[in-house]
């Protein structure tokens, strides 16, 4: 047996290998000195730091001072943690996580680009993604929240509408609408004049539809409701006089997974909906972890330890927790940060209870986090659209990569026939195609013959003359 023996190209000596590594070490420490003293970090470092901003999570916790100040503590983490949503560069750490979210982003993806689609006037394009939509909606219930599926029954009624299906369009916008009533005719400019027209028969519609009850309870009471994204109660919440459709229900509380269902509300009748949430992987971690904080709050080095245990627990790259003291006319939150490169502070703040307290809130998170606030997310439109691009005034368009779409044109061309010159349609050319045929094999059979054939011709006159003769 033969045996093969690899040769190192390199020397072996450890002297070389010393100097390599030396000469390779000195060499990066030079490149990253030289972009340091051009005033430009490396790309590589700048990308770097770029992501771990954008993906650095936020985990914010509300301790009571005592049992009986459970609710309020409760009631400041909720909108601490709605007030997170603003954040430029920190995502919240969900401590309720939502179920399906791998679904909801293709879901997302899929109805943005079906909306996409009906802008360019492609409508296999766009049924294709809401198709796609449909199945990964059907298969995951609980994805999505009342935005998303009033966007997808948006796209749906479009769809439909491009169609000429006016019923089944009607009846998808209407679900829209009653998920989102804040739609305006001007998200809808972009789609065409029956587009606008279909919504605003909708609207009025809607507006005049029945109502109903609406009654939503969480087992075990501590249960968060939302209802087309409006807080509603903890534990069992009764709503009267609820639009009849379709409604997105959300119910969520810290250590327990959070869970959706959409309900649909009969003119008339009460609907009664359960929710029954399952433990979070980290629900013993965190209740633990909310007990120790709790009972050493004073003890700043103790609560240091089990801020740093319990973030690397729920896997959150920032910790901010605090307990609140609620007055009649302001809060006080006292508390530490734990931030994403280790550091550890103090944190204190009184807000007073004004028409701004919400904004303030929000302020105190961004500031302690080290974001800035975007607008909130709750407040903006559906579907902002108004057209596809703009065009200057020497009529190019701004966007060389996407053709200009009038957003007064009709859905697709063939949406108003009868506008249309009959050369443009189809029937008019298969006509004249099998005319010509048709005339072509007459002429071949009247004029074939077989070789030597002697029939005697003559000539065939018609006189068109229609005139009556004089007698």
């Amino acid at each position: 047996m033969k045996h093969h023996q690899t040769t190192s190209l390199l020397p072996r000596s450890r002297g070389f290998r010393v100097a390599v590594a030396s000469l390779t070490a000195v060499a990066l420490v030079n490149l990253q000195w030289w972009s340091v003293l051009a005033g430009q970090p490396t790309q590589w470092l700048a990308q770097a730091e770029a992501q771990t901003a954008a993906n650095s999570t936020l985990a914010i916790l509300c301790v009571p001072t005592n049992k009986k100040s459970t609710d309020e503590a409760e009631g400041i983490e909720r909108l601490l943690f709605e007030a997170s949503r603003r954040l430029d560069t920190v995502r919240p750490f969900d401590l309720s996580p939502q179920p399906a979210q791998d679904q909801a982003a293709k879901a997302a993806e899929n109805i943005e680009d079906a909306l996409r689609a009906l802008l360019l006037r492609t409508p296999k394009r766009a049924q294709e993604r809401l198709a796609a939509t449909d199945a990964a909606l059907t298969e995951a219930p609980n994805a999505g929240d009342e935005r998303l599926l009033a966007r997808y029954y948006k796209a749906t009624g479009l769809a439909h509408l491009a169609n000429n299906d006016l019923v089944k369009a009607r009846d998808a916008m209407a679900k829209s609408v009653v998920l989102f009533p804040n739609q305006t005719v001007d998200e809808y400019s972009a789609y065409g004049a029956s587009a606008r027209e279909m919504f605003e028969t909708v609207k009025q519609l809607v507006t005049n539809l029945g109502t109903g009850d609406l009654k939503v309870v969480s087992k075990g009471g501590r249960g968060e409701v939302f209802v087309d994204g409006a807080y509603r109660g903890t534990g069992t919440a009764v709503l009267e006089d609820v639009a009849a459709g379709p409604h997105r229900i959300t119910v969520r509380t810290p250590g327990q997974t959070a869970e959706r269902k959409t309900v649909e509300v009969a003119t008339g009748k009460v609907m009664t909906v359960e929710f029954d949430l399952k433990a979070a992987p980290f629900a013993q971690e965190l209740d633990g972890g909310r007990k120790v904080l709790m009972d050493n709050f004073t003890q700043p080095a103790l609560v240091e330890d089990r801020i740093r245990e319990l973030r690397n627990q729920l896997g959150a790259d920032q910790m901010l927790v605090l307990r609140p003291k609620l007055a009649k006319k302001t809060t006080e939150l006292n508390g530490f940060f734990l931030g994403a490169d280790g550091v550890f502070k103090t944190v204190k703040v009184t807000i007073d209870k004004d028409e701004k307290y919400l904004d303030k809130l929000a302020d105190f998170v961004a500031t302690t986090a080290g974001s800035k606030l975007v607008a909130d997310p709750t407040t903006a439109p559906l579907d902002a659209r108004q057209s596809v691009v703009t065009q200057n005034k020497a009529g190019a368009a701004t966007d060389a990569a996407t053709a200009y779409i009038d957003p007064n044109a009709p859905l697709f061309e063939d949406e108003k026939k009868e506008d249309r010159p009959i050369t443009k349609e189809w029937w008019f050319w298969t006509a004249v195609v099998g005319g010509a045929a048709l005339l072509g094999g007459g002429i071949y059979l009247l004029t074939r013959g077989k070789a030597g054939d002697t029939t005697p011709t003559g000539t065939l006159q018609f006189n068109l003359n229609t005139s009556t003769p004089k007698p």
